[in-house]
């Protein structure tokens, strides 16, 4: 049986260097942590999203995520100002929260074998599924980098 999604992200994050690959993708290059982490759990398993879980994701992709993205936005202004900073600290636990919600809901999405592709194929297969997020061959050299830190084999 397969770890579940949020205790493996969980785990893998606090590995040496893969915070920072994560966090580098999602401030450079407008990824999502939960996005990274999703791919390289299925990876892990050698799964990929189908076409019906990657359908499913843009919901996600609408919902949640911008409600991730926004709370992560006023927690780092309020933190900025020593005025405020508590408010921003405050606000961490519930963006915390929204992630573990966000890596649930994508935790139960179908999935399909790799069946020789890549595990970055799955990570090319959430880009074309919101076109907004082509990647640069920067992007491309980092999550190749990421997917290596989260030993997903065969990059």
């Amino acid at each position: 049986m397969r770890e579940g999604l949020w205790s493996w992200a969980v785990r893998e994050y606090q590995k040496p260097a893969v915070a920072d690959a994560c966090l580098e993708l999602q401030d450079q290059d407008g990824a999502s942590v939960c996005e990274l982490l999703w791919c390289a759990w299925l990876a892990q398993s050698d799964h990929a999203p189908n076409a019906q879980g990657l359908s499913e994701f843009r919901r996600f992709r609408r919902g949640l995520y911008l409600a991730i993205e926004r709370l992560r936005g006023a927690r780092r202004l309020l933190e900025l100002d020593p005025l405020t900073r508590e408010l921003g600290t405050r606000t961490r636990p519930l963006e915390i929260d929204t992630e573990a919600l966000l890596l649930t809901q994508l935790e139960a999405l179908p999935g399909e074998p790799l069946n020789g592709r890549r595990p970055l194929d799955c990570l090319h297969a959430i880009d074309a599924a919101i076109p907004s997020l082509a990647p640069s061959e920067a992007t491309q050299r980092r999550y190749r980098q990421l997917m290596e830190r989260l030993g997903a084999a065969e990059v």
